[in-house]
């Protein structure tokens, strides 16, 4: 099964590169995915745009954190929607980034599955198949393949 030609663009900005990979390769079976490791190369990268956009950026980063990634993507891309996620949230950081106005923030460790609902949430989508169905057909249909 392809993706819609027209599938909604999720940018991923994560500088662990297994957690990066991890995160494009589940989303890149029904999402289009851009990846980026720092705020720069997301910063002089990125072409703006009015179009739905899913960001969603981990808050410890070299260079600027996810927090100050945010507010200077908001200009650029003003439809977009914000998913913040971390492993240091506590009282303070998750008032930070309420006030930032992220729409959703996501504690690391999480599930690829509750990545997946938030977006489809933000985007309002609603799922007829779900991911796990989806790699589950296509590993069948690779092993009907190399049959």
């Amino acid at each position: 099964m392809s993706k819609p030609s027209q599938s909604p663009h999720i940018v991923i900005v994560e500088d662990n590169v297994e957690a990066n990979n991890l995160l494009r390769d589940w989303l890149k079976l029904r999402f289009t995915v851009t990846c980026f490791l720092d705020a720069e190369s997301t910063l002089r990268i990125l072409i703006p745009s009015s179009e739905p956009i899913v960001f969603l950026i981990d808050y410890n980063m070299p260079g600027d954190n996810g927090i100050v990634l945010k507010q200077k993507l908001v200009p650029l891309f003003p439809r977009a929607k914000y998913i913040l996620i971390s492993g240091l949230f506590d009282e303070k950081l998750t008032q930070e980034a309420i006030e930032a106005g992220f729409d959703a923030l996501i504690p690391k460790p999480f599930g690829m599955p509750m990545v997946t609902q938030k977006i489809e949430e933000l985007l309002g989508l609603h799922q007829k198949e779900s991911l796990v169905d989806i790699v589950k057909r296509q590993s069948g249909q690779i092993m009907v393949q190399m049959i």
